[in-house]
C-alpha cells in the first residue's frame, strides 16, 4: 500500500511539472486561435470562445514564404559548413598526431571561454569591411565559422573509438580520409544527430545577428519577420496573430526535434553530456 502511494506520488509530482513546464507552449496554441476580445479579458481565458482559424491566414501573409525559404536556407547552409568543419577537424585533433597539436586545440577552446556578446562587434567589424553586409554570405558564414565547440565535441567523441581500430584500418592500407569516411564516420551518427538538432534550434532562433547583418526583404528570417508582431507598429493587429505566427515557426523546430529524438538522446549519453 505504502509503495503504491509512493508510485501515485511521483507520477503525480511528474505530471504537475510537465504541465507547467508545457503549459506556455499550451497556451500559445490556444491564443492563436482567440479574437483580440478573448486575449483582451481579465482575468485571462484559458480556451478561446471560438476557433478563428483565420489568425493563421493573416500571420502566413506577414511571414511570407521568402521569409521561410530564407531561414531554411539559413539554418542549412550553417549547419552543413559547421559539419564539414566539425568532423574531420575533430577526427584530426584526436587521431592524428602532428606537431602542435595541443596548441590548435587551444585555439579552438578559446573562443569557447569567451562571452558571445564581445565577440559580436569584432565580428560585425569583419564582415562589413569584407563587403558581407546585407548579403546572404554575411548572414551565414560568420554564424558558420563559431565551430570551437563543435570541434571540440567531435573531438571528444572521435577520443573514445578504440585506438586499434584505427590502426587496422591503417595497416590495411586505408588512408586518413578513408579512415575518416568508412571507419569513424559512420560510427558518429547518433553524435552527429545530437550536433545537428542543437545547430539548428540555435540557427533557427538567432535573432541579434540577422538583425544587424541581413535586415532586408530579400534575406529576412523569420525571428526578424515575428519581431514586429510583438511591437506598437502593428498595434492595429491582434496579438493572437503573433501568437499564430508563432506558433507557425515553432512548428518546424518540434518536427526537427521528434525526428530526431532518439538520436539526440543517444548521442548525448553517448558523450557522457548527461
Amino acid at each position: 500500500m505504502r509503495h503504491t502511494r509512493l508510485r501515485i506520488g511521483r507520477y503525480s509530482t511528474i505530471i504537475l511539472l510537465g504541465l507547467i513546464i508545457a503549459f506556455p507552449m499550451l497556451y500559445l496554441l490556444s491564443g492563436s486561435l482567440m479574437s483580440f476580445n478573448d486575449i483582451a479579458q481579465y482575468p485571462p481565458r484559458l480556451f478561446p470562445t471560438t476557433p478563428i482559424w483565420d489568425n493563421f491566414a493573416q500571420a502566413w501573409s506577414y511571414l511570407t514564404p521568402r521569409t521561410i525559404f530564407n531561414t531554411f536556407a539559413f539554418v542549412g547552409s550553417v549547419l552543413l559548413i559547421q559539419l564539414a568543419i566539425c568532423l574531420p577537424a575533430g577526427f584530426a585533433l584526436s587521431k592524428i598526431k602532428f606537431r602542435g597539436s595541443k596548441i590548435v586545440f587551444g585555439l579552438f577552446l578559446v573562443p569557447v571561454l569567451l562571452p558571445t556578446n564581445l565577440l559580436l562587434i569584432p565580428t560585425f567589424v569583419v564582415t562589413l569591411q569584407l563587403g558581407l553586409v546585407g548579403n546572404f554570405f554575411g548572414l551565414v558564414l560568420p554564424i558558420a565559422g563559431q565551430a570551437s565547440v563543435g570541434v571540440l565535441l567531435f573531438r571528444q567523441f572521435f577520443s573514445t573509438l578504440p585506438d586499434g581500430l584505427i590502426e587496422a584500418a591503417r595497416i590495411d592500407g586505408a588512408g586518413w580520409f578513408r579512415t575518416f569516411f568508412s571507419i569513424a564516420l559512420p560510427l558518429a551518427r547518433p553524435i552527429v544527430a545530437a550536433y545537428s538538432v542543437v545547430t539548428f534550434l540555435t540557427a533557427w532562433n538567432l535573432y541579434i545577428w540577422p538583425l544587424l547583418v541581413a535586415p532586408g526583404e530579400q534575406t529576412r528570417v523569420l525571428t526578424l519577420a515575428l519581431a514586429p508582431l510583438a511591437t506598437t507598429q502593428f498595434s492595429n493587429i491582434s496579438p493572437s496573430v503573433g501568437f499564430a505566427a508563432a506558433v507557425i515557426a515553432m512548428v518546424p523546430v518540434l518536427v526537427v526535434f521528434v525526428v530526431f529524438q532518439k538520436w539526440f538522446t543517444r548521442g548525448i549519453t553517448g558523450t557522457g553530456l548527461e
